[in-house]
């Protein structure tokens, strides 16, 4: 017997939250074995650091990320020290559905195979490899040489649900600069859908259970289930 139920969505409205950035500077510096525990936070955006092996650390370190026409300067990093494990991994905690922008670089050029993963809910968002290779030469960014070539690392942006996001690098080490969750800005109007099969998904692209509440996509359409 076919399931059948019908999904009433509150009137038109918009999810839209100021992006919260977590990121570090000169002063935030800190050496191998002191960080392990240690939460970073921009509200309730979290970013907690598991480092029982004692490697990772922050410094001063300057690098670019973006396009060759809109790029921003960051001047310090987190290094994870080794590859990651029971002993040295990251998680984030995401409030609110939104797009996770990740700004991670291996700091080697020679380094082919690294690659960084994502997860939430069992289920790899991300799993590509970091190459210094992918980044862009632009001229100008050094005021001091206008015609030297500064390197332009590409951000990596996935959507995310609210909840906990691992982040793992499970062949080599990686130095991450920040990471950024956006809220979405999407208009939802009022919908009334009929589903057979009962198949909903997050904004991650995850299917949820049928007591799932929140904003899903359904039918291709996003809805907000209360």
């Amino acid at each position: 017997m076919k399931k059948i139920f019908t999904l009433i969505a509150v009137a038109a409205m918009a999810l839209s939250a100021q992006a919260q950035r977590i990121s570090w500077t000169e002063d935030d510096a800190a050496s191998a074995g002191t960080l392990d525990g240690k939460v970073f936070a921009n509200g309730d955006f979290k970013l907690t650091i598991t480092d029982t092996d004692g490697k990772v650390a922050i410094d001063k370190n300057n690098a670019y990320f973006g396009t060759a026409d809109a790029n921003e300067k960051f001047t310090a990093r987190l290094k994870s020290g080794g590859k990651s494990s029971s002993k040295n991994t990251l998680t984030l905690t995401i409030p609110t559905a939104g797009t996770l922008k990740v700004y991670a670089r291996t700091g080697s050029n020679s380094a082919t195979d690294r690659n960084l993963v994502l997860t939430q809910n069992e289920v790899a968002l991300y799993d590509a490899v970091v190459e210094e290779s992918q980044a862009v030469k632009v001229k100008g960014l050094d005021a001091s040489d206008p015609d030297k070539e500064t390197s332009v690392y590409p951000i990596i942006s996935v959507a995310v649900a609210a909840g906990e996001v691992t982040v793992t690098y499970p062949v080599g080490s990686m130095n991450f600069y920040g990471f950024e969750l956006g809220g979405t800005s999407t208009g939802i109007n009022t919908v009334k859908a009929t589903s057979e099969n009962g198949v909903r998904y997050n904004l991650a692209g995850q299917k949820v259970a049928e007591g799932y509440k929140g904003v899903v996509i359904e039918n291709g359409k996003k809805v907000v289930i209360k």
